[in-house]
């Protein structure tokens, strides 16, 4: 597909999916301090879930109305309360306990190994961000996929890991003939903040059988 076919789908991808990312869309001040880190690694959990994304900005919302949004207060809610709110914005059981046992634990790691602060985890892995990885998923117990929802938010803050887009966005972009990796769709937008949003875009759309169709033949009409 030539380059203005490809700007094409992507300004309609960003009009229907993308004038804001999850992270904005929830609220969350992007600043690297404590607070937004962890509230992006709930974000982040609360994604990687048999929901939609809008679902799980809601869920994170009224997790932060309930004054849950930072580590000390995850732990005092305790895992039982989480998954109250959960239940109540339709997650299924599997992904409730899975959710509330990696925000719960990581709160607690936080606090004992890293001075409540994913800041300190960041320079213990050196800003490498397949060490950055490897940490992770070890002081949250999470696997790959909620690391990668946390990559595609804390990437503006984070600015080793850009551009950065997981296995569900490039799988979009390829069915919508978008290129094969974030490097490509990078060339495609005009700055870092669209492409966290572009990159949000094709993870979302990918909830939308309607407007994955019609993206689909407008990406099929400029092959």
């Amino acid at each position: 597909m030539a380059r203005a076919e490809k700007e094409r789908v992507v300004e309609a991808l960003l009009e229907r999916y993308g004038r804001s990312s999850l992270a904005e869309q929830a609220e969350i001040h992007m600043k690297n301090h404590p607070h937004a880190l962890y509230q992006l690694f709930q974000l982040a959990a609360l994604t990687n879930a048999r929901v939609e994304p809008g679902v799980a900005v809601d869920t994170f919302t009224a997790l932060r109305g309930r004054r849950w949004s930072t580590a000390g207060q995850v732990l005092r809610a305790g895992r039982e309360q989480i998954e109250r709110v959960l239940a109540d914005a339709g997650y299924p059981e599997g992904d409730r306990k899975r959710i509330s046992t990696a925000m719960t634990d990581a709160a607690l790691h936080l606090q004992e190994d890293h001075g409540g602060d994913l800041s300190e985890l960041r320079e213990d892995a050196g800003r490498d961000p397949d060490r950055e990885r490897e940490l992770l998923r070890h002081f949250a117990n999470v696997d790959d996929d909620v690391v990668d929802a946390f990559y595609r938010e804390a990437q503006l803050l984070w600015q080793e890991l850009l551009p950065f887009a997981d296995k569900k966005a490039l799988d979009a972009a390829d069915r919508l003939a978008l290129g094969h990796d974030a490097k490509s769709l990078q060339g495609l937008v005009q700055d870092d903040g669209e492409f966290v949003r572009l990159v949000d875009a094709l993870v979302r759309v990918r909830h939308d059988k309607e407007g994955y169709g019609e993206l689909q033949e407008l990406a099929g009409s400029g092959a």
